[in-house]
């Protein structure tokens, strides 16, 4: 009969604990007492900030939450709030609501959910959210210099304040909006 050496002993001590850490059992990592109905009032908190359009407020409230207690059913309630933001600024993105997107790409991207220990289950992460959030940002640069062609050029102005919004370091839509505030200044002295 064959017995393991020091080494094979090592290996087998080490794979236990990686599968034992995976699950989470260590008798020293104890998921901490909480109080009992955190987890609802937190998803019922989170999901009634969710339906107000409070994206930033609904994740404020389940990383509260999840750094106080780091319960595992806190974090499947954070992670599944950020999949509905994320959706919510998907759909809002199909229906060319550019900035209502991109203002829930950027709560997503601000809130820090993709550098949480669970990051890896999300369907998204920083290089999307940035994109998205660049698109969105393209699109409306777009709508307010269509605007500016047609001579509407306060509409021009609104659209690109929309942008400013969540990409707030755009420096070619604040060029565009210098341009045209000028022009609109030297229009109105015309008058």
């Amino acid at each position: 009969m064959h017995t393991a050496g020091p080494l094979q002993r090592a290996a087998l001590w080490i794979t236990i604990l990686l599968l034992l850490s995976s699950c989470s059992i260590f008798p020293w990592e104890k998921t901490r007492e909480r109080e009992p109905g955190v987890v609802s009032e937190t998803a019922r908190q989170a999901q009634q900030q969710f339906a107000l359009g409070r994206y930033d407020k609904a994740l404020e409230i389940y990383s509260s939450a999840y750094d106080k207690h780091h319960d595992a059913e806190l974090r499947r309630g954070y992670a599944k709030i950020g999949e509905q933001i994320r959706a919510a600024a998907d759909a809002s993105y199909r229906g060319g609501n550019f900035a209502e997107a991109g203002t829930a790409y950027e709560n997503l991207f601000d809130s820090g959910i993709t550098t949480r220990d669970f990051a890896q289950t999300l369907s998204f992460d920083d290089d999307y959210l940035t994109g998205k959030i660049k698109a969105c940002s393209n699109q409306l640069l777009e709508i307010g210099l269509m605007k500016y062609r047609e001579e509407k050029i306060e509409e021009a102005l609104a659209v690109w304040k929309k942008a400013l919004v969540f990409d707030a370091d755009n420096r070619t839509i604040k060029n565009a909006i210098d341009t045209a505030t000028a022009q609109l200044q030297q229009l109105k002295s015309l008058k």
